[in-house]
């Protein structure tokens, strides 16, 4: 009876297993070209048999995920009698990167058009399999038959170019980390790493005959020649990559299909370079900027040219890619107008002005790069100054410098900022960029770049897609790359890999939802997790997750970041909504922090004018600041006006129309006079395509008390002290010269305020720029006798919870932030 009641539960559990891998077969990321389910089920087990004559190098590569998700190795066998078995073999009629995947009863069959083919055929196998064979489970491998259902796939990439750029410049990751990374992209059947691996603040490549740029230049901070930056603190921070270590991450990513790109960004951004060799930089007057600031490459010193001709010769030995992009953007003119050794060269040229002289420099560097075997990528800039359409360009600023690259003939890697920049914000409350758009997983998923092109000869041009991961932000949190990177990088494989016949967004949310997260999960990335719906109606806040499996925390810190949050288990009763942030949380994986919100979305036609009316009193219950928030989907949308009517009142609050901007709050102030108005909001949707666009309500979390600010520093006539004191968070002072030993800032209240908690920033709005460094915070209640609160983080932030009324507050700066300015941002009050 024992032995029949354990068969049953055998097969029982066989079943189940058989309708999940059944289910999994349509939770492929990136989305093949095509799939058909067949009859019959195929038993993986230590019986089964692997033939990879074919592809000798992948044979031990899957026995390594065979092992870590079930427990056993497959015995290699060449003999077409096995009953059960694993064959991989080449097909040259398959494109290059294309392969078949066929199961049936008796075999598994992968067929490549190359070994890259029959890797990725590997890595689609992976996915029908349990995710505990990408090694990160903690449940002991059973060693138990598995069973997959048959089905035949057919695929191949849309394009040849799918890459991710990582700078390592601004943060530096070492070696494990950056082959975690590489080994993450290729499960997801990218392609291509461009490594940028110099900037202002970081040289990370050995180069052998030139020392000092890593000696010098891979370095910041105290009593180094670069300073501290982007939240690098007051303590040695850096690191670089030897020639040994690069070798060693190039193997490590060609065995993965994936070609690493590496990037030296010339003939600006190079201040970390200048640390090392001054020389290279224009004599030009100190009064364009302090000498530390100068960040390009002096364009009539021919030494220079030498110079680069080594390092580019070290860069092409270390790298088998047929390409090194050379960068080209955000180069400052200034310094080569005032430089007499650039004006000598721009006279005997016959230049008419600077442009002309970046192409005369790019030019040169390309020379270079040809002799030594090579071809230039670069950035979009050089499209200004270079009439040859030699370079692949990086098309960043926008989809209209996309289609003026292809237009002109150049081949395009589209990654406009917009879509693609993946250290933007990926919703209002978040850390990160704004500068491009709101650029969350369904922004990504978004862009086709086959819109760029008018036809077929311009479609030939575009090469594919790349996500640019830019590292200012990663002080805070902990393993935010990985934050940042995914799910996003998921929607970016799918751009670049599957046609849009087979792409849609609400299927891709549920395989993402339903079985990616998982895979993601075991391999241990801590990706960031949709955020949970909150609302708050009549004194109750609810929440609920939008994927299925994961919890909800929440918690009253008024620091949402580094709270600790308990968990959520039903309905709240509180009438300060503003006090709670809730997230989702799934293993290693979380969502944003997030207030409660009445939201409704609306979906406008191409270049849609509407109307929307909000009753007040079925959204607020208390007077106050009340934040209305417009979230479209498109960037190309107004909002023409915003009024408030009412039997007690009437007024506009946008009488003449603005640009909707997802990070900035409408504000209404809410009264006796206006609580049973109604508000009337119009919006136009200037865009070619339909928009989503979401309208929030909710409370101000913050008080608004009238407060003065000053300091030793003075401030900048752009940005003067109100960009401090009007409690808009996206705007922000600037001082009118760097901080010193000595100087302070100071906040003072016109009355004291009583409140739980003072946020004090630093530096620009959620970028670790122009902060302060070395910052002691105290508070009074008098303004005359002051309490010691702390110091100011690595981010230039520092959150007072007040033990009494606050009538000021103090900074004491203790030192130089190594820029050539403070930036300061309102203050925070929470209530």
């Amino acid at each position: 009876m024992t032995n029949r009641w354990l068969l049953l539960c055998c097969v029982w559990c066989c079943l189940l297993g058989w309708g999940t891998h059944r289910l999994s077969a349509q939770n492929l990321i990136p989305q093949p070209a095509h799939i058909d389910t067949l009859p019959g089920t195929f038993w993986l087990s230590a019986q089964t048999t692997l033939d990879a004559r074919a592809f000798p190098d992948l044979s031990d590569y899957l026995n390594l995920h065979i092992e870590k998700g079930y427990g056993f190795r497959l015995e290699t066998a060449s003999s077409s009698l096995s009953t059960g078995r694993i064959v991989l073999t080449e097909d040259q009629t398959l494109p290059s990167e294309g392969y078949s995947l066929r199961i049936t009863p008796t075999e598994i069959s992968i067929r490549g058009g190359s070994r890259a083919g029959a890797f990725y055929g590997l890595q689609t196998l992976f996915q029908l399999l349990s995710p505990a064979v990408y090694g990160q489970s903690d449940t002991p491998a059973s060693g138990q038959p598995t069973p997959l259902g048959c089905m035949a796939i057919d695929d191949a990439p849309r394009y040849p170019y799918r890459g991710v750029m990582l700078d390592v410049a601004r943060t530096f990751f070492d070696r494990a980390t950056v082959m975690r990374y590489i080994d993450w992209l290729s499960r997801h059947k990218i392609n291509k790493l461009h490594w940028h691996l110099t900037d202002d603040d970081g040289w990370r490549i050995e180069i052998k005959q030139y020392p000092d740029l890593t000696a010098k230049g891979a370095w910041r901070g105290p009593g180094e020649v670069c300073p501290p930056a982007y939240g690098s603190g007051e303590k040695r921070y850096g690191g670089f990559y030897t020639q040994e270590e690069i070798r060693e991450i190039v193997r490590y990513a060609a065995f993965r299909n994936i070609e690493i790109i590496p990037e030296i960004d010339l003939p600006g951004h190079s201040r970390a370079a200048r640390a090392a060799y001054p020389e290279i930089f224009c004599k030009s007057p100190t009064t364009l900027e302090p000498e530390l600031m100068r960040n390009v490459w002096c364009a009539g010193r021919e030494e220079n040219f030498d110079m680069l001709r080594h390092i580019l010769q070290e860069v092409a030995d270390l790298f088998p890619s047929p390409y090194i992009h050379i960068g080209g953007d955000e180069v400052s003119y200034r310094y080569w107008r005032a430089c007499p050794h650039c004006k000598a060269l721009m006279h005997r040229h016959g230049m008419k002005n600077a442009t002309e002289l970046q192409g005369y420099f790019m030019g040169r560097l390309e020379n270079i790069v040809h002799d030594l075997g090579k071809r230039c990528g670069a950035w979009n800039e050089v499209l200004k100054s270079k009439s040859d359409t030699t370079m692949l360009i990086y098309g960043w600023e926008d989809t209209d410098i996309c289609r003026e690259a292809i237009q002109k003939g150049y081949s395009l890697v589209a990654m406009p900022a917009s879509y693609l920049y993946i250290d933007m914000k990926q919703g209002p409350d978040e850390r990160g960029h704004s500068w491009a758009w709101w650029v969350d997983t369904r922004r990504v998923y978004s862009f086709d770049p086959g819109s760029l092109a008018t036809g077929p000869s311009e479609a030939r041009l575009i090469r594919g897609v790349e996500g640019a991961q830019w590292t200012e932000l990663m002080s805070l949190p902990p393993r935010f790359l990985e934050y940042q990177g995914y799910p996003r990088i998921c929607a970016l494989a799918e751009v670049g890999w599957s046609q849009p016949s087979v792409r849609n967004w609400e299927d891709f949310y549920r395989r993402l939802t339903t079985g990616h997260l998982d895979r993601l999960s075991a391999m241990g990335i801590a990706f960031r997790l949709f955020p949970p719906e909150v609302t708050y109606r009549n004194g109750t806040l609810t929440a609920s997750s939008p994927i299925p499996g994961t919890s909800i925390e929440y918690t009253t810190d008024p620091d949402w970041l580094t709270a600790e949050y308990q968990p959520y288990t039903g309905p709240i009763t509180d009438t300060q909504p503003e006090r709670y942030a809730f997230r989702t949380h799934y293993k290693t994986a979380y969502s944003p922090g997030v207030p409660a919100m009445q939201t409704r979305t609306l979906s406008l036609a191409p270049h849609e004018t509407r109307k929307v009316e909000f009753p007040l009193n079925e959204i607020v219950d208390r007077e106050g600041i009340w934040f209305l928030s417009v979230m479209p989907e498109h960037d190309n949308t107004r909002i023409n006006q915003l009024s408030v009517s009412g039997a007690d009142t009437t007024y506009s609050i946008i009488r003449y129309g603005q640009r909707a901007n997802p990070f900035g709050n409408l504000r209404v102030y809410i009264d006796e006079r206006n609580r049973n108005a109604t508000a009337t909001l119009t919006l136009t949707n200037n865009n070619d395509l339909e928009n989503r666009i979401i309208l929030a309500w909710r409370p101000s979390p913050y008080l608004e008390p009238e407060v003065k600010l000053s300091s030793s520093m003075g401030f900048a006539k752009r940005f003067p002290v109100s960009g401090t004191t009007d409690y808009n968070m996206g705007t922000y002072s600037r001082t009118s010269r760097t901080c010193r030993t000595g100087d302070y800032v100071l906040y003072t209240f016109d009355e004291p305020v009583e409140c739980r908690s003072i946020e004090i920033r630093t530096g620009l709005p959620d970028v670790t720029r122009y902060i302060i460094t070395q910052g002691s915070v105290d508070y009074s209640a008098d303004g005359t006798a002051y309490t010691h609160a702390g110091t100011l983080d690595d981010s230039g932030r520092f959150m007072l919870y007040p033990q009494y009324p606050v009538k000021s507050i103090r900074i004491r700066i203790g030192g130089g932030n190594g820029e050539p300015l403070v930036a300061l941002q309102d203050l925070r009050i929470r209530r």
